[in-house]
Order: structure tokens, then C-alpha cells, then sequence
């Protein structure tokens, strides 16, 4: 078993979790009931949402494969986080916000090193 490719899924585990649980309280709820919004914005930001949560629980299941065995696998998990932390690191400056406000991209930096780690292994 890879162990670094591992621990790249397990922590990506926690985060998606973190996404799907809190992120559905905090902001898909919300987004959902917002009347103030029109229906095309607010159904294609939730269709948004859920398609995040899709793309997180494969970057979690690829980095699982890789460790059991199938490196290519980890190697396209790495990258999905890798792709995961940049648009997320970026996305503060672009909006002219805070780290403090849009801290997830920093979530998935240690993944995607512990994925490069486990192609390094």
C-alpha cells in the first residue's frame, strides 16, 4: 500500500466531508432558498455546488485507488487536488477578499503533496 497516497485520501476524505456537511449548511441551503436571487443563477450555483462535491469525492476515491495499488490513479487524484488547491488560492486575490473569508483552497495543498509524495514513493 502507498502510504502517502493514503493519507492524500483519507484527507481528502475529511475535507469533501467538510464540504458536503458544513458547506451544505452554510451555503448550499441558504443559496437554495434565496428568493432575491433569479432561478438561473440560483439553480445553476447549486448545480455548481453539487458538481464540487461530485469532483472531491473522486479526487478522494482516485487518491484511494492509487494507494491500493494503481499509482496512475493517485497520479490524476494528485493532480485533481493539486488543480483543486490552485483555483482556490487564487480565487482570494482574483476577489479581492480575504484568505480568513475563502480559506479552501489552502485545505488542499497538503493533499496534493502528499499525492506528489506518493508518485515520489
Amino acid at each position: 500500500m502507498n502510504i502517502a497516497f493514503f493519507l492524500a485520501a483519507a484527507l481528502a476524505v475529511f475535507w469533501t466531508l467538510v464540504h458536503v456537511i458544513i458547506g451544505g449548511r452554510q451555503c448550499e441551503r441558504l443559496l437554495a432558498a434565496d428568493e432575491h436571487v433569479s432561478p438561473v443563477v440560483r439553480e445553476t450555483m447549486l448545480l455548481c455546488w453539487h458538481m464540487v462535491s461530485g469532483f472531491l469525492f473522486l479526487t478522494s476515491a482516485f487518491l484511494f485507488i492509487g494507494a491500493i495499488g494503481y499509482p496512475s490513479f493517485g497520479v490524476a487524484g494528485s493532480v485533481m487536488a493539486g488543480v483543486t488547491a490552485l483555483i482556490g488560492l487564487l480565487q482570494a486575490p482574483i476577489r479581492k477578499t480575504s484568505y480568513a473569508a475563502l480559506p479552501q483552497g489552502w485545505l488542499f495543498v497538503p493533499v496534493a503533496v502528499l499525492g506528489i509524495w506518493g508518485f515520489m514513493a
